[in-house]
């Protein structure tokens, strides 16, 4: 299972629970000594934050975030690549 499958996007998402839970997700990360176990925290704190994003974008652009993109984003860098430990990530938890 990937995280699009545990983080489904839904109409009027709550931006404040999607920052909770991208925050909830890096201090279980940073506490974690499971190597497996981070690089599981970090993907799902770059997934929440992923949708954080294009919440943003569609208000930017008058779009609801729970329509579909014109085009569909490629994959953050850092799960293209298998990395634990997304440089966004890393400046969201500072």
């Amino acid at each position: 299972m990937d995280v699009d499958h545990v983080i489904e996007p839904g109409p009027g998402e709550d931006l404040r629970y999607l920052q909770r839970r991208a925050e909830e997700e890096l201090e279980m990360a940073q506490r974690s000594i499971v190597p497996e176990a981070t690089a599981a925290h970090y993907r799902l704190a770059e997934a929440y934050l992923d949708r954080i994003e294009a919440n943003e974008v569609a208000a930017a652009s008058g779009q609801s975030a729970a329509e579909p993109a014109a085009q569909e984003l490629a994959p953050p860098a850092t799960l293209r690549t298998g990395e634990a430990g997304p440089s966004r990530t890393d400046q969201a938890a500072r």
